[in-house]
């Protein structure tokens, strides 16, 4: 028997309570204490003369802070004078389901006279509670319900912005502008309560001189309850060598820069797959719609995708294809907001081109769970040379210097709550153009993608033929990789070399064509301690 603070505890219950403590230190998801806004923000601060920010991540509780909360804070302003604008129509659907939320509908003209004062009772509206409408909505509003006489909304005590960072950065938004100087002009005559809501408070920092409207955060910190493990550092070129590393388990979904980078990242990614907008008809097609649907009514990620070869040049409908398992899923910022993920997802790896905590922070907040990785990698964007100082730009240059230098840390501190770790931790590394350029070639050609089971497809990325080698070989000496007489340079040189310097795990075995016996090499994967041992991670950090 063993005493425990005074009491008697068997040696089986001692192990049992020892068990539960490892759980809590290793922070299983069963034991995490989230965080709540209702418990950070001190809404007595709020103050009708400046943009009140808070700051809160996915999974905090802010809509149940809207509708529940804010009240006790305000007795006095009834939720009928309260509006709820988020970015997008997905949104609307999810946040009418919670009790105390109503949908606007735009043709309801007497909603809208009763809050701009036109009409002095409006009983039918009491009960209903807060109305919730997208920034077209409102903007609609401000653009074509004005009546003379009468200030627009002016029975409106209080807007929370949902989302707020849209006001600068979807600029597909038509009119945006109208808002921003709406509200501009609103926050001088100290009439209402702005609340903006967003995981990303810096871009409404950084543009609020430009803005000239004052911005205040409630909470001290940003409120998150996801994080990722481990970062990763490193640019767009390199991104399909890591992916492939076998230290990066599970399935990866990736944000690009453009649906250029999505097909170019692709074609150097065996498993993988691009999803783009429904509403872009160039580039959609027809075998996205099993993965886009599986996604908003599971959660998750399918199993598999469709791999197209062949496509009927109208229909865009497949000709000929197959199934292959899906590890990668590659998309644009289409996917940014309004979906959600969870574990059973299988998705461990969070990969990003953009720099920006906006992006980062909204790509990370689409899984409701903590990730294993979250990788950064940066590309080159060819406006950044005609706007250096917008935000993006200003960030991708931030990201450039803590690249060049650990020291230069604004960066990092723009997305450190994000991350499980402090500086010292994050694992940056760039491969040089000449191992981009052969590692691009054995990935596309030769590295087997995972899940193949057929024989005759396997047998296409079996090296056995002396042209095969030959190719091989050219290849590398093309790439200058290693520093030997080209007569010295062998094919077996070259496999020594892409298992001891670039990590691929390569297979060898014997097998049988028309009774005629060859000896094969096969390129099945990347070694796990390919990441510690990466030669140009030494050379790039010094």
């Amino acid at each position: 028997m063993c005493k425990i603070l005074g009491g008697q505890f068997s040696s089986f219950l001692l192990i049992e309570i020892l068990k539960i403590v490892h759980l809590v230190l290793n922070k299983k998801e069963e034991f995490i204490i989230k965080k709540f806004v209702s418990d950070y923000v001190d809404f007595s601060k709020a103050d009708k003369t400046k943009f009140n920010i808070v700051a809160s991540g996915c999974g905090t509780g802010k809509t149940y802070w809207v509708a529940n909360k804010v009240v006790e804070h305000l007795p006095f302003i009834k939720p009928s004078e309260m509006l709820f604008i988020t970015s997008r129509s997905l949104i609307v659907e999810q946040q009418v389901k919670e009790d105390g939320i109503t949908r606007f509908k735009q043709n309801n003209k007497s909603i809208v006279r009763y809050w701009n004062g036109e009409e002095d009772s409006m009983e039918s509206i009491a009960d209903k509670g807060i109305h919730i409408m997208t920034y077209d909505k409102i903007i609609n509003i401000l653009k074509t319900e004005n009546a003379e006489g009468f200030e627009t909304l002016s029975k409106i005590k209080i807007i929370f912005f949902d989302e707020c960072h849209t006001i600068f950065s979807d600029g597909f938004i038509k009119d945006m502008e109208i808002l921003k100087v709406w509200i501009r002009d609103v926050l001088y005559t100290n009439s209402k309560y702005i609340i903006g809501l967003t995981a990303t408070p810096r871009i409404l920092l950084f543009y609020q001189k430009e803005w000239g409207v004052s911005v205040q955060q409630l909470n001290k910190e940003i409120i998150v309850n996801y994080k990722a493990n481990q970062l990763y550092c490193t640019n767009f070129n390199t991104l399909h060598f890591l992916l492939a590393n076998q230290e990066i388990q599970g399935k990866t979904i990736v944000m690009c820069y453009s649906i250029d980078e999505c097909y170019k990242l692709k074609s150097k990614i065996p498993n993988s797959f691009v999803l783009v907008s429904k509403s872009n008809s160039k580039h959609y097609m027809p075998e996205m719609n099993e993965i886009r649907d599986y996604i908003v009514e599971n959660e998750s990620l399918p199993d598999t995708y469709l791999e197209v070869f062949e496509r009927d040049k109208d229909t865009k409908e497949p000709i000929k294809a197959e199934r292959r398992n899906l590890e990668v899923l590659i998309t644009t910022s289409t996917l940014r907001e309004g979906v959600n993920l969870r574990e059973c997802s299988g998705i461990k790896n969070v990969a990003i081109s953009f720099t920006d905590e906006l992006h980062i922070s909204q790509w990370v907040g689409r899984c409701r769970y903590n990730i294993e990785n979250l990788i950064v990698a940066e590309s080159y964007i060819r406006s950044d040379n005609y706007n250096k100082e917008s935000y993006l730009a200003k960030s991708r240059s931030n990201y450039k210097e803590f690249m060049k230098d650990i020291n230069h840390t604004r960066w990092f501190d723009s997305i450190k709550h994000l991350v499980d770790h402090d500086i010292t931790k994050i694992r940056r590394f760039i491969l040089s153009d000449k191992e981009q350029r052969f590692t691009t070639y054995i990935n596309t050609k030769w590295l087997v993608p995972s899940g193949i089971t057929n024989k005759e497809e396997l047998d296409k990325y079996r090296i056995h033929k002396q042209e095969d080698k030959d190719e091989i070989v050219e290849k590398a000496i093309d790439c200058q990789l290693i520093d030997l007489p080209r007569s010295h340079i062998t094919f077996n040189r070259v496999i020594n070399f892409m298992k001891d310097t670039l990590g691929y795990t390569i297979e060898s075995g014997r097998f049988q064509i028309k009774r005629k016996k060859y000896t094969y090499k096969l390129i099945v994967e990347f070694d796990e301690d390919y990441v510690e041992e990466m030669k140009c991670q030494q050379e790039y950090i010094k």
